[in-house]
């Protein structure tokens, strides 16, 4: 087996929430939303040269749920919860482009079907991928429009297994690290263990 990048993250941790109904997946029935529009705006915070920016390892995470407003929506979650008003504001200003969405509403625990699809850390955006060591397939999460006859387009959160290597993305700059999800650490020392590496993540045979 190849050498493979790892890095270990806690689902025990708060985050900052911020919530769109994902509109932008009706535009094109192939678009992945986290490639082809979260993406984008996340991009452009991790080739800032700011040393905080640098050294902090923003995570985020997405999960699709109903709520008061729309039968579903897409959440997003950022880790850590109290970043600093420098990140918090590049967050803020990055994600402002999303239609009808809500920046920013507030602080939550990361709910368990929450998945990691994102990390800005030391000048990489890093693409997350999950690993079935049952079935020896990797998969990966994104966010998909599904077609409801009686109630049109909505986003859909969906786990979709590969069959090969993860292959870095040169174009969008996406370098594919296994998300490993702990059961007993919490988000705290998660990211306290990754800061104090010189590289991005740990190296196993």
């Amino acid at each position: 087996m190849g050498k493979h990048y790892y890095i270990e993250l806690s689902r025990n941790d708060i985050g900052i929430v911020s919530y769109f109904p994902g509109l932008e997946l009706k535009d094109d029935m192939n678009y992945d939303w986290i490639d082809d529009v979260l993406v984008p705006v996340v991009k452009p915070i991790a080739e800032r040269k700011s040393k905080k920016i640098q050294e902090t390892p923003i995570t985020f995470w997405t999960c699709v749920r109903n709520t008061a407003r729309r039968r579903a929506e897409i959440f997003l979650f950022v880790t850590p919860a109290y970043p600093g008003k420098l990140i918090e504001d590049a967050l803020s200003k990055a994600l402002e482009p999303f239609i009808y969405g809500k920046v920013h509403a507030g602080i939550e625990r990361l709910p368990e079907y929450a998945y990691p699809c994102l990390q800005v850390f030391r000048g990489k955006l890093i693409k997350f991928y999950l690993k079935d060591e049952a079935a020896a397939r990797l998969y990966l999460p994104s966010i998909i429009s599904k077609d409801d006859a009686s109630h049109g387009y909505e986003p859909a959160l969906d786990i979709i297994p590969t069959y090969g290597p993860i292959e870095e993305e040169e174009e969008l700059g996406l370098t594919p690290v296994e998300a490993r999800i702990l059961t007993v650490s919490n988000g705290n020392e998660c990211r306290k263990f990754q800061q104090s590496l010189t590289p991005i993540a740990m190296e196993v045979d």
